[in-house]
């Protein structure tokens, strides 16, 4: 469903925000993409027999990078506006995921993809906790793959608590992972990579955890894992003490995991993904951006769920830069003084959601900054509505001006995936019907569907029934 990208193309007269070492922070700039990669960034430079893309006006930036997204979510939309982290857990996992059939989930995961390229975002980690069977996981596959974007789909091995579960074992469904992953290597080679997404630590046994863990690197599978939120405050620590530490591990959340382990972390040379607008609603604590920070770590950005918020990153930067604007802020102000600077800067959140997101994924030799070499992994945004009236400064503008709505161009290894502001080769027609029968089927079935069975339940299943029950 997309195009083929021309052999050599020109990016002619924008503003470009490269976030490469070494060069300043914007600046008027030619960009040539040969064969999906970037050859060449100079002023003027000759088209010869390129495609000229006129960037005049605009912004040129590397796409942003989201490092956390449950794209298997975007059937249910805005769900979960006014719920805390214990009704999500209630309604989603023990509620709406076992509505969720192959069909449900290809169309969430398509248009979750879609909706994400749409706003200016390249790479995605997307965190499917939906395989309820090898249906399902193939349905996931196959829409994100479809999307044309770059980035890890990492297999769920959590529980469901079915009725008729495909997988009667933990072990089937690594099995499962395993079948996948063989399935997976024998494609040719592309933008998606698979991966896994872990269990909660604490709630699973060690044994399991340590299966899990086995299995991705038996497979060469970068794996991903919710961490240090209340109901697992200790998972880095128990990683830790088990040996699983690894530079292969992307960790989401850790609002209560300590100095230690955030250490722990940066040693194992593991990464974090900070999810901001959900840890502030759901009750998960501040974000730890600047924890992060004074650990040596750098932090990355992810969207979370759509089933709460829109997904797009232009909102992230803003509530993670002016959420740690507000902590470092407070010390003082409770002295009865004023501060005289604010910190992070704009550039930092520029970087947290490019550069930084693409090293958390591994893809920092890729992606994330506009260098020749480089993966043609490029956004453009259009600086001509009121809200550029006057221009602000370029940097300033990406991070506290610009809107979704402002992503003009959007391309992935040099083929043009959004152009002159539209998706290119998608009938929104067809997918805004298709999602539409999928969410009604996934309301009905929620409404009408019986309490989840003891008998039926899983140990992780019965752990998290006790934690809501708790709350």
């Amino acid at each position: 469903m997309t195009s083929t990208p021309p052999t050599r193309m020109l990016i002619r007269g924008a503003t470009a925000l490269t976030l490469a070492p070494g060069r300043p922070p914007y600046e008027k700039l030619d960009v040539l993409i040969e064969s999906g990669r970037i050859a060449a960034i100079g002023q003027d430079i000759p088209a010869g027999d390129a495609q000229v893309l006129d960037a005049s006006g605009q912004l040129l930036l590397p796409g942003f990078v989201d490092t956390h997204r449950h794209s298997w979510q975007t059937g249910i939309r805005g769900v979960a506006a006014d719920w805390s982290l214990m009704e999500y857990v209630r309604n989603i996992r023990m509620g709406y995921a076992r509505a969720y059939r192959p069909e449900d989930v290809h169309a969430s995961v398509l248009v979750g993809a879609l909706e994400a390229i749409d706003a200016g975002i390249t790479s995605m980690c997307d965190f499917c906790h939906i395989m309820n069977s090898p249906a399902h996981a193939d349905a996931a596959v196959d829409a994100f793959s479809a999307s044309g974007i770059r980035g890890i789909l990492s297999y769920g091995f959590y529980d469901v608590p079915l009725e008729q579960p495909a997988f009667c074992s933990h072990a089937e469904r690594l099995a499962d992972a395993a079948r996948m992953a063989r399935t997976f290597a024998s494609r040719p080679a592309g933008v998606m990579a698979l991966g896994t997404a872990l269990t909660e630590g604490g709630l699973v046994t060690s044994e399991q955890t340590a299966a899990e863990v086995k299995v991705s690197r038996d497979h060469g599978l970068r794996m991903t894992a919710h961490m240090g939120t209340l109901s697992t405050p200790d998972t880095v620590g128990r990683m830790n003490n088990a040996g699983l530490l690894g530079p292969d591990i992307l960790h989401v959340h850790c609002n209560f995991s300590s100095d230690e382990e955030l250490a722990q972390i940066r040693d194992s040379g593991g990464a974090v993904s900070v999810t901001p607008e959900t840890e502030l609603q759901m009750g998960m604590g501040f974000p730890v951006t600047g924890r992060l920070l004074r650990a040596g770590l750098r932090p990355s950005l992810g969207i979370d769920i759509v089933s709460d918020y829109s997904g797009d990153m232009f909102s992230q930067m803003r509530i993670a830069l002016q959420t740690e604007r507000a902590l470092r802020n407070e010390p003082i102000l409770r002295e009865r003084k004023m501060p005289a600077t604010v910190s992070p800067t704009v550039f930092d959140a520029l970087q947290f959601a490019t550069i930084d997101g693409a090293a958390a994924m591994g893809l920092a030799h890729e992606v994330g900054s506009i260098e020749v070499g480089k993966a043609a992994d490029l956004i453009t945004l259009r600086t001509d509505g009121l809200h550029y009236m006057p221009p602000a400064e370029p940097v300033a503008a990406a991070v506290l001006q610009a809107r979704a709505s402002d992503v003009c161009h959007v391309m992935v290894a040099g083929r043009l995936l959004k152009r002159d502001g539209r998706l290119v080769g998608w009938d929104l027609a067809s997918l805004r019907a298709r999602i539409g029968d999928s969410a009604r089927h996934l309301r009905d079935t929620v409404a009408s569907q019986p309490a989840v069975s003891t008998s039926t339940t899983s140990a992780y299943s019965s752990a998290i029934a006790s934690i809501v029950d708790q709350h």
